[in-house]
């Protein structure tokens, strides 16, 4: 199966974890969190659709959850760090489908990116 990026229009961006985590109240954003090596991939090409292998959203108050959990992953390679990559919800809506074993796992809407657009892969 071929992997479809979304359009150069989503603005995807690299924050600070202390503004992800402790900004108050609700925003329009989603967020994903990978290794350093990941996140530049993302950056430089953008999100991959894929059905077999969507992307990972949460909202805000996920970022904690998600943090703690890849930190884990990548804590014996101290030249790894966490990134955080947040994008406005609006511009992927009808790409998302709802991800309810992360819902659960984070305690937060958790949505995977598969790109399934009213049925139909871009």
């Amino acid at each position: 199966m071929r992997t479809h990026f979304l359009p150069d229009e989503i603005r995807l961006t690299r924050i600070p974890s202390l503004a992800a985590v402790y900004t108050k109240g609700a925003d329009n954003f989603l967020y994903h969190i990978a290794n350093a090596s990941v996140a530049s991939l993302l950056l430089q090409h953008g999100l991959p659709l894929n059905r077999r292998h969507p992307l990972m959203l949460t909202e805000q108050n996920g970022i904690s959850a998600w943090l703690a959990k890849i930190t884990e992953y990548i804590e014996g390679n101290a030249s790894e760090k966490a990134v955080i990559l947040r994008l406005r919800r609006v511009m992927v809506e009808d790409a998302l489908e709802p991800d309810p074993d992360h819902t659960a796992e984070f305690a937060s809407n958790c949505y995977l990116l598969s790109g399934n657009f009213n049925g139909t892969i871009i």
